[in-house]
């Protein structure tokens, strides 16, 4: 298949929100770079989103949830048709089953 379309789900926009603003407390530049660095690599997923891997979690998986890795953050997300579904952006330390 060719190029994925995008959509950011409305809770992982709050999720990339929440992150650039508690960054920015603590240095609005590492705020700014973190920013560029989680859109670029969403962005990233229009090609082969399937080089990422599934979840663990069976339920998950069993719906489709992918996850990319990016520093301490998980980007959650789904393949529908020709679109790849943002669904959420949460730490990794986070116990993600109770988020998603």
């Amino acid at each position: 298949m060719g190029r994925y379309k995008i959509k950011i789900y409305s809770a992982a926009k709050m999720d990339l929100n929440d992150i650039v603003s508690y960054l920015n407390t603590l240095s609005p530049q590492a705020a700014i770079k973190y920013y560029d660095l989680l859109v670029e690599k969403i962005g990233s997923l229009a090609e082969l989103p399937q080089r990422c891997p599934f979840v663990r979690d069976v339920a998950l998986k069993a719906k489709g949830y992918r996850f990319l890795m990016v520093e301490n953050y998980l980007v959650f997300f789904v393949i529908k048709d020709d679109t790849v579904q943002i669904r959420r952006i949460l730490y990794n330390k986070r116990e993600y089953r109770w988020f998603l």
